[in-house]
């Protein structure tokens, strides 16, 4: 399994995450680390999680995702830090 940070911006005022954090959270296994930033842990390739997420984002807005290294450094809550020790 592999670690990807997603992350985006929504470009239009006023858009709908609903269905984006859904799609996200549809990964069983993630954490919701900042308010457009998160972590999955997934067998999924890193483009697989990109088309399937890009499929609830509008033309004109902006995903990235990256697979974490084992090198990091936070001040997140111990929830989110436990989490990432775990993955």
């Amino acid at each position: 399994m592999s670690v990807y940070l997603i992350t985006y911006d929504l470009n239009d005022p006023g858009q709908d995450y609903s269905d984006l954090h859904d799609a996200i959270e549809s990964y069983g296994d993630f954490c919701h680390i900042l308010e457009s930033c998160w972590l999955v842990d997934t067998d999924d390739s890193v483009s697989d999680v990109r088309d399937e997420l890009k499929t609830h984002i509008d033309n004109n807005d902006e995903l990235f995702v990256f697979k974490k290294s084992g090198v990091w450094a936070t001040t997140f809550s111990d929830n989110c830090t436990d989490w990432l020790h775990d993955h």
